[in-house]
């Protein structure tokens, strides 16, 4: 089951019995066999090998708060928690998860951060119940 793309020094699966070992090929045995290494760093020939499938990195979902920086930055006048929220699941910046209240608690991590940074992302609009992005 040797792989036509697997060449020395690349990774792949090799299978062992039932197991599926990731190992880094080191030499080629003959035309069928490959010396391997695992993880642990123990040699061995192998038979069996498969190529690493190529699959991309899953990109890594923002925070509720980091959407709403975002959202406070494309928009032009200050927001309330209500609002931040809806643009941030309509953008596509923020999926909501089974949480009931994510404007009360977008409410809570904006003033968290204002207590305790000096320099908080996110500071209370002129307006009241609302939020703008800090430009200082």
């Amino acid at each position: 089951m040797a792989n036509g793309n697997i060449t020395v020094g690349t990774r792949a699966i090799a299978r062992v019995g039932r197991n599926a070992i990731e190992v880094e090929i080191i030499a080629q045995a003959d035309g069928s066999a490959y010396r391997v290494r695992n993880k642990a760093g123990k040699e061995f020939t192998a038979r069996r090998i498969e190529a690493i499938p190529k699959t991309e990195m899953p990109v890594k979902p923002l925070s509720l708060m980091n959407a709403a920086v975002e959202v406070l930055r494309r928009s032009e006048q200050p927001l309330n928690t209500r609002e931040i929220v809806a643009q941030a699941v309509a953008l596509g910046l923020w999926t909501p998860t089974g949480a009931k209240t994510p404007e009360q608690t977008l409410y809570g991590a904006i003033f968290r951060e204002i207590a305790t940074k000096e320099n908080p992302r996110i500071v209370k609009a002129e307006q009241k119940g609302k939020f703008e992005l800090n430009r200082r």
